[in-house]
């Protein structure tokens, strides 16, 4: 390495330091933009957040009139805690390729026929990234993000905690959740957002875990903004994945299987 390329090394870290006090990031925390590719060759982007060290995991999935950096706050406080987490772009949303359609059947088939394989890709990418402890994963999502995340950790049964905010699972993974009573679920809604409220309700009701939590703010507030009008909402779902996923606490029975 010649003296000009050690400098500009140097110059690099210093910036990078820098960043991070004036972000109030720690200096350990690191944040990376990857790119994941789908089934199909779509590519996906998404931001990987850690602090170098073994850890339970965590996907987060965005509502649908935002994009993956929605979670950056919320991302950054729970890899802060120890968590290696991951936000994604859905396709044709935010840098993700893959284009959205225009005709209201089209983007519906998009959404059924590719988000799923999509989403497990970028689960795949999560769980084999060094550090991450495959028996403490969790899932997350915002509106059209909680069908997601919930529809995921049906396929994926090593999920062990589900938060969601504003929206509603299928049947299926109704089902799914009533019959696996050790997968817990954090629900919140908005009561002012009548229709996300009474899908989170319903998640929240399937589960028969003790761990379960629903909370109904008032206000008409959808999915992440939530976050910035109740100032509890955030620690208490760091705190809430931190117990249920807290090291040596075992993993759920499959009573779906």
């Amino acid at each position: 390495m010649t003296a000009t390329e050690d400098t500009m090394k140097l110059l690099a870290v210093a910036v990078m330091a820098i960043l991070s006090v004036s972000l109030g990031w720690p200096a350990d925390l690191q944040k990376r933009d990857v790119d994941i590719k789908a089934p199909d060759g779509t590519n996906l982007k998404a931001s990987y957040f850690s602090v170098g060290r073994p850890g339970p995991a965590m996907i987060l999935l965005h509502q649908c009139n935002m994009d993956r950096h929605a979670w950056d706050g919320l991302a950054k406080e729970l890899a802060e805690a120890g968590f290696h987490v991951l936000t994604v772009d859905f396709r044709g949303y935010g840098e993700s390729g893959g284009g959205r359609p225009t005709d209201a059947s089209e983007r519906r088939a998009v959404v059924q026929e590719k988000w799923p394989s999509d989403v497990d890709a970028a689960f795949a990418y999560l769980t084999t990234q060094k550090g991450v402890d495959k028996s403490r994963i969790a899932a997350g999502g915002a509106s059209c993000g909680v069908t997601q995340s919930s529809d995921l950790a049906a396929r994926h049964h090593e999920i062990r905690a589900l938060m969601l905010l504003s929206g509603s699972a299928s049947d299926a993974t109704r089902t799914y959740l009533s019959a696996t009573p050790a997968l817990p679920v954090f629900g919140a809604a908005s009561e002012g957002d009548t229709n996300a409220a009474k899908g989170v309700k319903e998640v929240v009701a399937a589960s028969k875990n003790p761990h379960s939590i629903l909370k109904i703010y008032p206000g008409t507030e959808h999915g992440v903004p939530m976050l910035a009008k109740n100032a509890e909402l955030e620690p208490m779902i760091v705190a809430w994945l931190k117990g249920q996923l807290a090291e040596g606490g075992g993993g759920h029975g499959h009573g779906a299987n």
